[in-house]
């Protein structure tokens, strides 16, 4: 079976994490900090994007696994202090 896939394609998850923070760049800027891994905070999409987290899942699978597994720790870690 083959599959034919044309025009731009794209590997963006938008991660709804109203339920964690209300400032998604905070939690952004956290992640990093304590985590290294670098997420767009929604807000800059204007909207209601203070109430996402965009990740660029475009990497190899073992990047997207760590990442994954970063964001979890990040997530736990900033729940715990807030």
């Amino acid at each position: 079976m083959q599959v034919k896939v044309s025009g731009p394609a794209t590997y963006l998850l938008w991660l709804d994490v109203s339920i964690v923070s209300v400032n998604s760049q905070e939690l952004a800027d956290y992640i990093r900090k304590e985590t290294g891994l670098i997420v767009s905070p929604g807000i800059i999409y204007r909207g209601n994007g203070n109430k996402f987290l965009r990740l660029n899942l475009a990497s190899p699978i073992s990047m997207v696994e760590d990442g994954i597994s970063r964001l979890i720790t990040g997530i736990k870690k900033y729940s715990k202090n807030s």
